[in-house]
């Protein structure tokens, strides 16, 4: 149970993925979970249970108590490594927070007739960290397909885990364990052809993904058994001033927009978040027609990626609002550090776009300020 996390996935247009992942290497802060759960999206936000009660045993399964608290216990993780053939992904975690351990793997597959438990997060309970006993039908290789979102269906093939024990939607990505707590699958639950059955991902294919060189060599975190005259690297600068906003669209009149540099100023001095929002009348980079003549999928990608671009360019932390006059589009990235959450970059983004709809564009970025500072804690009490 406390290995196992809820993840969100922010897929852009307001629309959050959810799933469900495993910590498996704690030194390298990395979390299993499916292809399909995170996509093609390299960042995600992940989220471990908290415990109440005598001995802090009982696990807070409410779902608000993470969602009203998104910028505290809301950890920002990055996709490091994909295996789209088999549907896993790993996700490299800013930090671990303290008593997550990482989920021991398995020697061996498990055999037909074996006892195995999961714990999933699916989306038609009204709980998390669902637990679901069951047993091994059989162990194989299998193709199927899933989708990766309500336009894109992707093909598979691995060795998978069958078993009479049901998943649902948002249990994807989650451990199956054998009776001594250790992986040994991993839930897919998004094949288009298992109504009737469950599928999970065999321990092998976990194992090849892990062992991958590329894996391998991510840096642990120190231990008290490594040399401590090893020479440390000088930890990055902070920011000193805040990034500059810049209204080329001329979308805002000037009062509203005033408001803009003054929030980026607290959100960086108390917080240490980056707030950015650059207006275009055309994208800095291609051209507008050609742009403005993609299909709306293609568009998406292309801002999101100018988005990335820009923010990897000034080691953005925080949220970026990226707008076009034309072709008229909006993004909204939001990222590290980990307590500025997917969660609170869709309800910006939202809030936006129904304002920009109505052509309300001075609401539109007062709504996003105060978003901002709402999940920072900052936001004036009422």
């Amino acid at each position: 149970m406390r290995s196992t996390a809820w993840i969100h996935s922010d897929r852009g247009g307001g629309k959050l993925a959810t799933g469900t992942g495993t910590l498996v290497d704690k030194g390298r802060r990395l979390v299993l979970t499916n292809y399909h759960v995170v996509g093609d999206v390299k960042n995600a936000t992940v989220y471990f249970p908290e415990f109440e009660g005598r001995d802090a045993k009982k696990t807070i399964s409410d779902r608000k108590h993470y969602t009203d608290r998104a910028g505290k216990l809301g950890i920002a993780g990055e996709v490091v490594e994909l295996d789209k053939q088999a549907d896993l992904a790993l996700i490299r975690l800013e930090r671990v927070p303290e008593g997550v351990a990482e989920l021991p793997l398995a020697a061996d597959s498990p055999d037909p007739g074996q006892s195995v438990h999961s714990i999933g997060n699916p989306g038609k309970s009204g709980a998390l960290w669902v637990y679901t006993p069951g047993k091994v039908r059989q162990v194989y290789s299998k193709k199927w397909k899933a989708k990766l979102d309500e336009k894109t269906t992707v093909s598979f093939e691995a060795k998978v885990i069958e078993t009479d024990s049901p998943t649902n939607p948002g249990d994807s990505g989650g451990p199956l364990v054998n009776d001594k707590g250790e992986l040994v699958g991993v839930t897919q639950g998004g094949a288009i052809d298992a109504q009737s059955i469950s599928i999970f991902v065999d321990l092998s294919e976990v194992k090849r993904l892990i062992n991958r060189r590329s894996v391998q060599l991510l840096r642990t975190e120190a231990t008290s058994a490594q040399p401590k005259d090893l020479p440390k690297k000088d930890p990055p600068k902070a920011r000193e001033k805040a990034l500059e906003s810049k209204d080329d669209g001329k979308f805002f009149s000037e009062a509203a927009w005033k408001k803009v540099a003054p929030v980026a100023e607290k959100l960086l001095k108390e917080k240490q978040v980056d707030f950015l929002v650059e207006t275009y009348q055309t994208p800095p980079k291609g051209d507008a027609d050609k742009i403005a003549a993609m299909k709306p999928a293609d568009r998406q990608k292309f801002f999101k990626d100018l988005a990335e671009a820009r923010a990897k360019e000034l080691n953005l932390k925080g949220v970026y609002i990226l707008v076009s006059k034309k072709p008229e589009t909006l993004y909204v990235l939001s990222g590290p550090p980990a307590d500025f959450s997917a969660e609170a970059g869709a309800k910006i983004r939202t809030a936006i776009a129904a304002s920009f709809k109505d052509g309300k564009f001075d609401e539109g970025l007062t709504k996003a300020l105060d978003l901002a500072l709402e999940a920072k804690g900052l936001g004036e009490k009422k």
